[in-house]
């Protein structure tokens, strides 16, 4: 199935099945006028709700919100990764009779990165259940 994204320079994208002639003649449909409503200031700190072509509503997140939410899984990664690395020199033996500053140290970082791994996971699950609606 072919699926277009007509871009018409209004800002908006049109959404067709099909191909590009099928978004022409849905483009050139006669639209009847939206009622004239006085302009509504969002409130900045709440998500806006835009219509969803799935029935039910979604959520336009802010600015903040949709690059946190964008950004946060490859964040997670790399802390795993971080925490990875910690274990493994953590599972030396004789970190601790080598060095205790430095296993104190490590212990210390490895209960940072969980904390702000398990942080990191909370907001991006709540960003997807504002999106997903």
């Amino acid at each position: 199935m072919t699926v277009t994204l007509g871009l018409d320079g209004s800002g908006t994208v049109d959404i067709v099945a099909g191909g590009y002639e099928d978004w022409e003649a849905k483009r050139k449909k006669p639209v009847a006028p939206a009622k004239a409503k006085a302009p509504v200031r969002p409130d900045s700190s709440t998500p806006q709700r835009t219509p969803a072509s799935g029935g039910g509503s979604r959520v336009k997140l802010s600015y903040k919100d949709q690059r946190d939410y964008d950004l946060l899984p490859a964040r997670i990664e790399e802390i795993e990764a971080e925490i990875a690395k910690g274990e493994h020199a953590l599972a030396d033996p004789g970190l601790y009779n080598r060095n205790p500053e430095e296993f104190a140290r490590m212990t210390a970082l490895l209960d940072t990165l969980r904390a702000e791994k398990d942080a990191a996971e909370e907001r991006w699950l709540a960003l997807a259940e504002l999106v997903e609606g």
